[in-house]
């Protein structure tokens, strides 16, 4: 199992960069969990998954169908997040009698990523927030033994009081990682805004997701609370609506029988790739 790669895409997969570009681009949220189903069937070591990935439980785990898990699996691909491993330079994409053997590429920029307190090694020495060991790269200690770092309500180190640094993390779950409470605190609060189609919720929270980055379930609650969300969906269907006229008619057979195709050419993919019938970019690369 590989809880060091599952704790790397928690830690990192906002800073994906795009294979071509190079622009940081991230993961969507549903991007980042078929990469934890993923992360939780390989290898630490050599970084490569074990058994075939298209088995039943892990379809049901990463809550696709075979088409929708196979399209995924080609999404991560193409961001360079996931390639096939190699065998004498020849790449494992399977074949009758033989499963395809894929390999999760490094994502932290200084690796081997260590995860300590939700910080690697790399952002750690950069930042300069704690002394590292130079044998490990974990927090050295405490600048007083026995006593911990000063910290306040808000984290201010004058006048307060100390508290003693967790050093060891909490082990992380695969069946049950951060994703997973973000989704569903932002499924309520998207159905208390008057939301309640399933494919609607999954691509408002994906649309919300890139266009506002939050990093925790908190950032959810907040702008239910404040009442911000329901201008977040209006800003939503405003741009599902104005991309509408623009776009050729839906073919109506890629996208995993979708309806938000109809609006949003992102779910117009077959077989992992563009629709060459209804996506937009295929069409305009085959004019």
């Amino acid at each position: 199992m590989g809880i060091r790669i599952i704790v790397e895409v928690l830690d990192h997969h906002q800073d994906v960069t795009d294979p071509e570009t190079k622009e940081v681009v991230g993961l969507t949220v549903g991007e980042m969990r078929d990469l934890l189903v993923l992360a939780e069937n390989a290898n630490d070591k050599t970084r490569e998954t074990f058994g075939p990935v298209h088995e039943v439980w892990i379809i049901r785990r990463a809550n696709k169908t075979p088409r929708t898990w196979k399209n995924a699996i080609g999404a991560l691909m193409r961001k360079g997040v996931l390639e096939y491993a190699e065998r004498g330079g020849r790449e494992m994409r399977g074949h009758p009698g033989q499963h395809a053997v894929y390999r999760i590429p490094d994502l932290c920029p200084d690796p081997p990523h260590d995860g300590r307190q939700g910080h690697c090694t790399y952002q750690v020495r950069v930042t300069q927030q704690v002394t590292q060991s130079a044998e490990e790269g974990h927090p050295a200690g405490d600048p007083s033994p026995g006593m911990g770092h000063p910290a306040d309500a808000n984290g201010s180190p004058a006048g307060c009081e100390r508290v003693t640094q967790q050093v060891t993390p909490t082990p992380l779950s695969p069946q049950t990682p951060l994703l997973s409470l973000a989704d569903a605190v932002a499924e309520r609060a998207l159905r208390a805004a008057g939301l309640d189609d399933e494919r609607e919720i999954k691509d408002c929270i994906d649309w919300i997701t890139e266009d506002c980055r939050p990093r925790t379930p908190a950032w959810w609650r907040s702008v239910a609370e404040n009442g911000d969300l329901p201008a977040h969906v209006a800003r939503w269907r405003a741009q599902r609506t104005a991309a509408a006229p623009s776009l050729p008619a839906w073919c109506g057979k890629c996208g995993d029988d979708n309806p938000a195709a109809r609006t949003n050419p992102r779910w117009r993919v077959l077989d992992g790739q563009p629709c060459p019938t209804c996506h937009p970019d295929a069409i305009g690369r085959s004019a």
